[in-house]
């Protein structure tokens, strides 16, 4: 499946929500190239998922047409607090389509995917992550809000959401606190880069087969952009620059910074020529 964080990031006078996750594709092999993070048209927020691709990639497209589709989602004018409730209500809308059920079978099969969508909300002045999950009981997507850490310094400010099966998520978790015990940041400070060396140290160690790839990550600023961060994968020496999940081709170049795995605080300029990943035949 699926390890996706979403953190804000706070370092001096900086904040920023940071979104990161794997990026393997699973069901009978492994396709270790994929987008979980999807850059929504509005560019203040993105839509991430956890789960089945089979239920996952059909509602995140229905997610980016209707946005295109509805000016005001489109134009940012719907606040990204009522654009959560305008997606649930396309998600349940589209669901019911759905037909040629097996015999005795009167409903479809419940969806197996959770979605973050993250951003930069402008009626509340600050960075908001929204899980839209399938509720069994109502039979409906649904939402709920995440919150910051509580148990926090009156000058602290801790805000992380996770997303994936349920025992890479308890790992991550546990690994983070032990993290920010370590260092003195357990109550007090803010989060900087904790959350994607957690998820950076999990994927190299390969202990869950359910997640894998290099690490795509997603940058939502306070001016309501996002833009996708490259990352050097699995390492900086390696030359291989990845972005939202995927190895760039020899010839291929981004306008973003690159992020060095092992200095992920920081983020180079594409300068660096990236190694080819592969002898492909050359298409002209």
């Amino acid at each position: 499946m699926t390890l996706c964080i979403s953190w804000v990031r706070q370092v001096g006078s900086v904040t920023e929500m940071i979104v990161a996750s794997d990026s393997r594709l699973s069901g009978g092999q492994f396709w270790d190239a994929n987008p979980k993070i999807l850059m929504l048209p509005r560019s203040d927020a993105v839509l991430t998922f956890a789960g089945s691709t089979n239920d996952a990639y059909p509602l995140m497209l229905m997610a980016d047409n209707s946005i295109r589709m509805h000016q005001p989602a489109y134009t940012r004018s719907m606040d990204l607090s009522d654009l959560k409730g305008h997606l649930v209500r396309v998600f349940n809308h589209s669901r019911k389509f759905i037909t040629g059920l097996p015999a005795n079978q009167l409903e479809p099969d419940m969806p197996n995917v959770e979605f973050q969508l993250c951003g930069y909300s402008w009626k509340y002045k600050n960075f908001i992550t929204w899980k839209l999950h399938f509720d069994k009981n109502k039979g409906i997507f649904t939402f709920r809000r995440s919150r910051a850490w509580g148990g926090q310094d009156p000058n602290s400010f801790k805000y992380v959401t996770y997303a994936g099966d349920e025992d890479v998520v308890d790992e991550a978790k546990k690994r983070l606190v032990e993290k920010l015990r370590s260092t003195g940041k357990i109550r007090s400070g803010s989060l900087d880069m904790e959350p994607f060396e957690v998820l950076r140290d999990l994927l190299r160690e390969e202990k869950f087969s359910s997640i894998g790839g290099p690490i795509q990550m997603v940058k939502i600023y306070e001016h309501a952009n996002a833009v996708p961060m490259g990352v050097f994968w699995p390492n900086k020496e390696a030359g291989v620059v990845s972005i939202l999940g995927r190895p760039l081709m020899d010839y291929e170049k981004i306008p973003w910074g690159v992020i060095d795995p092992d200095d992920p605080s920081r983020a180079y300029p594409m300068e660096i020529e990236p190694c080819k990943t592969e002898d492909d035949a050359s298409i002209e």
